[in-house]
């Protein structure tokens, strides 16, 4: 499991820092839109927030209890910020490549600030878009928090956690046809080793959150 985690990390990070040349990459459709320059849609923001739950990850995702109603959840709560831009597409642009930087605060039982760096790999063409526009996220990338709270000591199986981790936060997003720019985004904001990858650690923290993302 760890290699395949290293590997599907190290193929993303590689589509970004060496895009396809025209001739390579027809067969893909891919576009490369930069990080600079004008947004021309490509730029968004997002405030967004929610609650810590407990139920492992691997018991969601792994195990098929995808059931919010069904998960443990705690005390602590979550309000964040980021800000993103699609770099890339293909497959005429069925998905995309997003770059993104944000920072949060958590409250309750926790009180740490975080801030993260990632790559998102979006897919959108859903055959019902035309009646609500959806896609589906997931992410790679670093989250550094300013403290290490007793709830991630005790995730972490090493009874210390990392305050560098990995951050991994799939999404789905839902929006109205004809204004696709305004986005209904449920996203499981999750930090951990990575199998690993970043560190030693096991768990981390990890929230269910509801936002809204605005692009322009």
């Amino acid at each position: 499991m760890q290699r395949v985690y290293a590997a599907l990390a190290f193929a993303t990070l590689a589509m970004f820092m060496c895009p396809l040349s025209a001739e390579a990459g027809d067969w893909l459709d891919w576009q490369w839109y930069g990080i600079t320059g004008p947004c021309d849609d490509k730029c968004a923001v997002m405030v967004f927030g929610g609650k810590f739950v407990e139920t492992p990850m691997e018991d969601i995702f792994l195990r098929g209890d995808l059931s919010p109603l069904n998960w443990d959840y705690g005390d602590s709560g979550f309000v964040g910020l980021s800000a993103s831009r699609t770099v890339a597409s293909f497959w005429r642009e069925r998905f995309a490549i997003e770059t993104e930087l944000g920072v949060g605060k958590r409250f309750g039982s926790m009180h740490e600030s975080e801030v993260w760096a990632a790559l998102f790999l979006r897919y959108s063409d859903f055959p019902w878009n035309d009646y609500i526009y959806t896609t589906i996220a997931a992410s790679t990338g670093l989250n550094y928090a300013s403290g290490i709270s007793q709830e991630e000591k005790a995730r972490a199986g090493n009874d210390r956690g990392d305050r560098l981790l990995h951050y991994l936060a799939p999404e789905i997003t839902f929006a109205l046809p004809e204004n696709k720019s305004r986005e209904l985004v449920i996203r499981f904001h999750h930090r951990s080793g990575g199998y690993g990858l970043v560190s030693d650690a096991d768990g981390g923290v990890q929230y269910l959150t509801i936002g809204l993302r605005l692009r322009f």
